[in-house]
């Protein structure tokens, strides 16, 4: 086993993780009227499409009161509606607004900024190597934990 926290896969996964949310905050600042948090409710529901509050809570890894929570501040603001599952009542329907797609358009820039950044100095082939590489990781660990 690898003693080097440089050289361990999780460490390294979750260290760049942190520093593309810091980033991802220092450059919001001045452009977005969203959190990091918020931005990432708006990536899941535009990549799932109209998804459950519990689903989207997992998705965060947040408890489900803390998912509500900032859930009602996003409706409050216009981002996103929530409705009842017509099939389940007890189930609320999270989906995004047309304000919503606006500000995920400017979020996606404020993340290109940040890929261009972390990418400096690699070429085009490096970079979808790693992109690839990247995807089957997911890939291999989806087929085990989203069973």
């Amino acid at each position: 086993m690898e003693p080097q926290l440089d050289k361990r896969f999780g460490f390294l996964i979750a260290d760049v993780d942190r520093l593309c949310g810091n980033r991802f905050d220092e450059l919001a600042k001045s452009s977005l009227n969203l959190t990091r948090a918020q931005c990432r409710v708006l990536a899941y529901l535009s990549h799932y499409g109209e998804v459950n509050q519990a689903r989207l809570a997992s998705l965060l890894e947040v408890a489900p009161i803390s998912a509500g929570r900032l859930l009602d501040r996003m409706e409050e603001g216009g981002w996103i509606a929530r409705r009842h599952n017509p099939e389940d009542r007890r189930e609320r329907q999270v989906r995004m607004t047309p304000k919503a797609q606006k500000a995920l358009d400017k979020a996606r820039r404020v993340g290109d900024e940040i890929a261009a950044e972390a990418l400096a100095g690699l070429g085009r082939q490096e970079k979808d190597q790693l992109i690839g590489l990247l995807q089957r990781v997911r890939s291999n660990l989806s087929r085990i934990v989203d069973r």
